[in-house]
């Protein structure tokens, strides 16, 4: 465990309501579209949406009555710990001083899917750490569905005598309960042991169980029912722990309203450190503790592993059962918690491998944690059904699913850890076709569902069949699946098409009106820079997978029309005076057109961003992207951060009166403004800019609203708080990873075998290390550039599988003329040619091996100067 936990004794607060904030959103545990449970840094359950209650409505906001307890005893000398500082069971009725853990006396670190904790009490004579883990792990999306939560429990002796110890999870049957809904029937509680190593079905009960050969692998108790439910609310659950040779394991269940039964449990652990193995048949008994017991020795320790397992299998939306993927592998919640336990060794060291690739980078360490923490929406907002779908909830207040226009941003985070999973909601919005409209791609596809879609509560949006047509081609160049051309590509190309039925005057730029941009409170008509900065960067995009399937009279059409695209953005939205590209521009305005058409907004070079991120080329001239971004900085940006449209007088941004819509123009988009902003800084050189934009968002977001785990859509720039609709868990945090591909200039061009590699570093900063994440496997980068002799550039690549390289692509300074290159793959010296070109804004230097290149353990680069003017960092 990591010694950098976070003491909770005086968190940064403003006032109470904030420091009550922060316990309320915890690390989320449950896999991808299982539900969850939170575990936050007060370490109860929270947020529990288990029971396919998964809105912000419907999930129930604390579990009343489970918690951990520790215990110690030595020579009659017992000292007991609950690890929370509360709960509402009735322990001042039952006589007993509940002894509570002070919340200064709690160290704990979220780190997704992982909640860290440690006993910081020097009365108490033991060390305790204990997590809370579920295996998200890229590319296992087995793994990443399961509906679990581990609790990994350490335990450490300093003295130099021996203790008894126990250790006792006590859970709450939540059975049929939903947000204020939690019926007196819940199902029994029943004991159960697991035999078989093979065979996770062979559970039997305790009771009257004959003495087996083998040693139990697990034991622990069973919730609710079994076989048919009545709703989607109900199913069956269980809490198990591993078994160990002198480990006894006790269980008890009972009442947790009836302060008697309290005390009958309190002391049971608190003067013998077991249970009466003794189960209450009332249906008024909820409550379900399992203790676990060891003596440890002096200067030991010893680690135990439960399991919270859930299996709510029926999941009825709008009349249609959706169901789960886990329950196509397993009937019941015992036989998720034997599979768990059986690999559990496996699931802890995968998901502590890709975190600490990040963790041990260069990259800043605040970054690092927002690049591992910004993924938690696997847990909160995805959907899995039993039929293979997968999907995000928008935010748990607003749960529409897919939002395209803007899963557009974070839905890189499903294509580098579940490639599966993005490729299938991608595919399925390309199944979906409204027969009044067949050009036109869904914005949605459902409420909490996917057999509803819809094109939102606005106007038609023109920028959401743009967006399609870009998240085509990045997943096809970032996993080569011929899939993708040979089944989304055409209603790609529908796409396009009816897009440019949206060019009224010919002149290669679709015309809009209303509110059909992502921006849904704002008003456009005529061109929107904002739509057209990504039709140009879809125009190139789509005229090459136009080529690649050797469509050459489509390509050329779309290349033709490249040319006239930008001459038009350029004619009609540049605003020469001010510097930037306008919000949008109308030969026709109307009588009403508001104020919005000259504001500066954020997502103006939305377009170029996304170019940069694909390798799509300089699409904008390079002296006016600088000049936007410098507005932006001037007039947009603030310390608690970037406004999304200002004018340049600084008067407020209105809509046309007859809407009588507020713009909410002033505020920000956080989870938008790390790509289309931040990122675009970072690769147009202004890294120390863009990063620091980033890093206001982890100092407001994350630290001073700790909203680490529950981050939202929108941000009030006066308050520095959340504000407006999409307040809960917003699906575009994982935008994250837009801000590691342009730091490290990065892109894995998988069916061209190429390799792009620019690293955008801060002034002053020469080297870098750091993972390479791509849908196909992990890597690594050392990078390092030097001016001692000349220039020079070194770079070490691995990759943890096989990937053929026949391309790689750097960066070198306008001075070079030309290099000496080195070239060394586990096979030797491999021979190359290089040739140099100029993007608009780079000089690269294109790499070309003799033969193809396997890049497995290390592939060592050096390039040296060997002609052109002396170069020197400045």
């Amino acid at each position: 465990m990591s010694n950098d936990l976070e003491p909770m004794s005086t968190p940064q607060r403003e006032d109470e309501g904030n420091f009550a904030r922060l316990q309320t959103a915890g690390v989320p545990l449950g896999g991808v579209g299982a539900g969850c449970v939170e575990l936050g840094r007060d370490g109860r359950f929270r947020n529990i949406t288990i029971n396919n209650n998964r809105s912000a409505a419907s999930r129930i906001e604390l579990s009343p009555g489970s918690f951990f307890a520790v215990r110690a005893a030595r020579r009659g000398k017992v000292s007991v710990r609950i690890l929370q500082p509360d709960s509402s069971l009735p322990f001042h009725d039952a006589g007993v001083v509940a002894p509570y853990t002070a919340m200064e006396q709690l160290g704990w670190r979220g780190l997704y899917p992982a909640s860290h904790y440690r006993l910081e009490e020097k009365l108490f004579p033991l060390r305790v750490n204990w997590s809370a883990m579920t295996p998200i792990i890229p590319y296992d999306h087995e793994a990443s569905t399961l509906p679990l939560a581990f609790i990994s429990m350490y335990v450490h002796n300093p003295t130099d005598f021996p203790y008894d110890v126990s250790v006792l999870f006590n859970w709450e049957n939540l059975c049929g309960c939903a947000r204020d809904q939690f019926p007196e029937r819940r199902g029994p509680i029943r004991p159960v042991v697991v035999i078989s190593e093979h065979d996770s079905e062979q559970y039997r009960m305790q009771e009257g169980a004959e003495e087996d050969e083998k040693r139990p692998r697990l034991a622990g108790l069973e919730f609710g029912f079994r076989g048919e439910v009545r709703n989607n609310t109900e199913g069956n659950y269980c809490i198990v722990s591993k078994q160990q040779q002198e480990v006894q394991t006790t269980i008890m269940g009972w009442n947790e309203r009836d302060p008697r039964e309290l005390l009958v449990l309190w002391n049971q652990f608190h003067d013998v450190g077991q249970l009466g193995n003794k189960i209450s048949r009332s249906q008024e008994s909820h409550s379900g503790a399992l203790c676990n017991a060891f003596t440890l020795p002096a200067q030991k320790g010893r680690s135990l592993v439960f399991v919270l397992a859930w299996h709510c299998p029926r999941h009825e939306v709008h009349g249609q059962d959706l169901g789960h993927g886990y329950a196509n592998h397993f009937p019941n919640a015992v036989s998720v918690a034997t599979q768990a336990l059986t690999y559990y060794r496996y699931y802890f060291k995968a998901v502590e491998d890709w975190q600490s690739r990040i963790l041990t980078s260069s990259m800043p360490r605040w970054f690092s944690k927002m690049l591992i923490n910004n993924n938690y929406v696997f847990s909160t907002n995805a959907l899995f059904t039993s039929g293979n779908a997968f999907t995000m909830m928008e935010s748990l207040d607003d749960p529409v699913t897919g939002s395209l226009d803007r899963r557009f941003y974070g839905s890189l985070g499903s294509t580098l850890f579940f490639p599966n999973f993005d490729e299938g909601e991608l595919a399925l919005f390309g199944k979906l076709r409204d027969e009044t409209d067949p050009g036109q791609i869904y914005r949605n596809l459902g409420v909490e569902c996917l057999h509803e879609p819809n094109h939102g509560r606005t106007d038609k949006l023109v920028d959401v069949n743009v967006k399609f047509v870009l998240m085509v081609y990045r997943n096809y160049i970032m996993t080569g699946k011929r899939f993708i051309l040979d089944h989304i590509y055409p209603r790609a190309r529908k796409a396009m098409e009816r897009v440019l039925e949206c060019d009224n005057d010919g002149d290669g730029l679709p015309e809009q009106e209303g509110r059909s941009t992502t921006n849904d409170r704002w008003a456009v008509k005529g061109v929107c820079s904002y739509t057209c900065s990504l039709w140009i960067a879809a125009i190139r995009a789509y005229a090459r997978l136009a080529r690649r399937l050797n469509h050459k009279d489509e390509a050329k059409k779309y290349e033709d029309l490249l040319v006239k695209a930008l001459k038009s953005f350029d004619d009609k939205l540049w605003d020469e005076e001010n510097g930037y590209y306008r919000l949008w521009a109308s030969e026709d305005p109307g009588d009403d057109p508001g104020n919005m058409a000259g504001a500066c907004h954020t997502g103006q070079l939305a377009g170029q961003w996304y170019a940069d991120f694909l390798c799509l080329g300089q699409l904008f001239p390079p002296e006016k992207v600088k000049r936007a971004l410098a507005a932006l900085c001037k007039l947009n940006d603030s310390p608690q951060g970037v406004a999304r449209a200002k004018l340049p007088d600084g008067s407020a941004c209105e809509n046309p009166a007859s809407l009588n819509l507020d713009p909410e123009a002033g505020t920000a988009w956080p989870g938008l403004d790390t790509g289309q902003f931040a990122s675009l800084l970072i690769c147009h050189g202004y890294a120390d800019r863009g990063l620091f934009a980033v890093q206001k968002i982890y100092k407001n977001v994350h630290g001073r609203r700790g909203r680490v785990f529950n981050q939202p859509l929108e941000w009030d720039l006066e308050s520095n708080d959340a504000c407006g609709p999409g307040i809960d868990r917003h699906m575009t945090s994982p935008s994250i990873w837009h801000v590691l591909y342009a730091m490290e200039g990065f892109l894995l061009n998988v069916p061209d075998g190429a390799l792009w590699l620019r690293p955008n570093l801060p002034k002053g900063v020469h080297q870098l290390s750091a993972p390479l994440f791509t849908p196909i496997c992990f890597g690594w980068v050392k990078y390092r550039e030097d001016d001692e002799k000349g220039y020079r550039q070194v770079v070490h690549l691995s990759f943890d599988s096989p990937v053929t390289l026949k391309t790689i692509v750097l960066c070198v300074p306008d001075e070079v003329e030309d290099v000496q290159v080195t070239c060394e793959s586990n096979e030797g010296i491999e021979q190359v040619e290089h040739i140099f070109g100029y993007d608009g804004r780079e000089r690269l230097m294109e790499i070309m091996p003799k033969r193809p290149i396997l890049v497995g353990n290390l592939l060592k680069l050096s390039v040296h100067q060997i002609k052109g003017k002396r170069f020197q960092f400045a």
